[in-house]
């Protein structure tokens, strides 16, 4: 039934992005990785037949694809996350796998425009590195005990970076003596731990803080920021040179102008209540629900986050079909779609 409903996304996507450059599938179960010209079983070998402007969808799989240094301009897509019966959110896609990497890498001039949507970053020592990249978006993952790394660059920048709606529990970090970062843009995500862009030696020139759930219980530490309509559900900021306003928190912000407000956060969530992610979209018996006039955190704004990380493409939610039949029989399948934005 997984395979099935594989193909099946794969065929709506297909479909839904022919008219658009180049569609390559990956499925980790090899009879699906022989079903066109453009299927593979790995990651790894769907990029080496890639050029720029393709297309790769990572098709949801029990397995691992594994690390992947991205040097060419692609759209990377996979399935969302947290998926399922409670504590996930049931109903979203009919099947409950997830598209699953450990490490990618942007890295170079030549992988500039790239975009990674929904997929489910796992096991240690993995996550997502920029290096020397620019107008990229990452959108829409989950990076589970995982985070976002700017590493150490020798006289390189890294420019035009969105990372949004994403469920991140780890970090997003600037090495120490690393590359200059310019116009990073860290809106409606879902943040376990820390923002770390503060040491003495990061060069950081417009850095944008926006409508993000922040969970972390220390200090974030920023500078040159505009930190705005974002929830701390705990925690605080250090650093220097930020402009903070129009933020709710359980303490105090650091910096912070007369339109921060300090609040109850029992009267802002229910986490007893809803999945993973779902829990933290503000009660709407509060000031700043997504739909009053002060919104906060990252179910806010003009992009918010999406339960899942459900990619913006069309989704099969629901499907049945014969369970046994006999050999040259009739199976019959039924689908539910929908489009999502």
């Amino acid at each position: 039934m997984k395979n099935l409903t594989a193909l099946l996304t794969g065929a709506m996507l297909l479909a839904s992005l022919s008219s658009q450059a180049r569609i390559i599938r990956v499925n980790s179960v090899a009879a699906f990785a022989t079903t066109c010209s453009d299927c593979f079983q790995t990651l790894a070998s769907a990029y080496g037949a890639a050029v720029d402007g393709d297309t790769i969808h990572l098709e949801p799989s029990d397995a691992n694809y594994g690390d992947l240094t991205i040097q060419k301009r692609l759209v990377i897509i996979g399935a969302g996350y947290k998926l399922g019966t409670a504590p996930n959110n049931n109903g979203l896609q009919a099947n409950t796998q997830t598209s699953r990497v450990n490490l990618l890498t942007l890295s170079g001039v030549n992988s500039s425009g790239t975009v990674i949507m929904g997929l489910h970053f796992v096991n240690q020592n993995g996550g997502l590195n920029i290096l020397n990249t620019a107008n990229v978006q990452i959108r829409r993952c989950f990076f589970d005990g995982l985070g976002i790394n700017f590493p150490n660059g020798t006289a390189v920048t890294v420019s035009n970076i969105l990372i949004a709606e994403n469920f991140i529990s780890g970090s997003i970090t600037h090495e120490q003596n690393a590359q200059t970062i310019t116009n990073l843009t860290i809106r409606n995500n879902i943040i376990g731990s820390n923002l770390n862009f503060n040491d003495a030696s990061d060069v950081i020139e417009n850095l944008l803080v926006l409508n993000n759930t922040l969970l972390y219980n220390g200090n974030h530490g920023l500078k040159n920021a505009e930190v705005a309509y974002n929830v701390f559900h705990q925690g605080n900021i250090t650093g220097t040179n930020n402009t903070i306003h129009d933020n709710i928190s359980a303490v105090a912000l650091t910096g912070g102008d007369a339109s921060n407000a300090v609040v109850n956060m029992g009267n802002v969530y229910n986490l007893m209540v809803g999945s993973d992610d779902s829990k933290y979209d503000i009660l709407s018996t509060s000031p700043y629900n997504e739909t009053g006039a002060q919104a906060r955190g990252a179910f806010s704004g003009i992009s918010p986050y999406r339960l899942s990380g459900i990619p913006n493409i069309p989704a099969i939610y629901a499907l049945q079909s014969t369970l046994n039949t006999t050999p040259g029989g009739t199976v019959n399948v039924t689908l539910s779609t929908r489009s999502n934005p």
